[in-house]
């Protein structure tokens, strides 16, 4: 079995939180999941001075968000952090009760994100299949402006 279906067990069999139920499935205590958490923020240069940012404590917190006694709340950069170390994807660390908690902002950052490992098997990416049609390559902002031929307008152009 894959870590993922082993997590998938855990949150279907004994009601696990989806970021628990990821460190379980490793075999990691919250101090083991914390040291790997922060050896791969080190190594990604989020934590260059290794300041050990992430904790036993603090990743209980995450792990139990949105429940009540969390003070901390999820945010889609620590989402990215912990699928990393986990070796999964940000979606399948969220499940719907993060969801409804969330901030507006950071449920579109999250919902932007496409998974990088398996986005068939993801349940977001799933449902985003994408248009078969063929895209034109546009110029980047930052090379047109150095061009010189990106004008910014005053006025508006209008929609439609």
């Amino acid at each position: 079995m894959t870590q993922t279906e082993i997590a998938d067990e855990f949150i279907r069999r004994y009601r696990l939180r989806p970021r628990a139920a990821f460190r379980h499935a490793h075999g990691w205590t919250q101090l083991q999941a914390a040291d790997h958490i922060n050896r791969q923020a080190a190594r990604l240069g989020l934590d260059p001075d290794g300041r050990a940012s992430t904790t036993g404590p603090y990743l209980c917190e995450l792990e139990h968000w949105p429940d009540t006694s969390a003070r901390r709340r999820l945010t889609p950069q620590i989402l990215a952090l912990l699928a990393t170390a986990y070796g999964t994807d940000v979606h399948r660390l969220v499940d719907a009760s993060d969801r409804v908690r969330m901030r507006p902002a950071d449920r579109l950052v999250i919902d932007a994100m496409t998974c990088v490992r398996q986005p068939a098997t993801c349940p977001r990416c799933r449902r985003r299949e994408p248009i078969a049609t063929p895209r034109m390559p546009r110029a980047r902002p930052d090379a047109l402006a150095s061009s010189g031929s990106l004008a910014v307008s005053a006025h508006p152009l209008p929609i439609g």
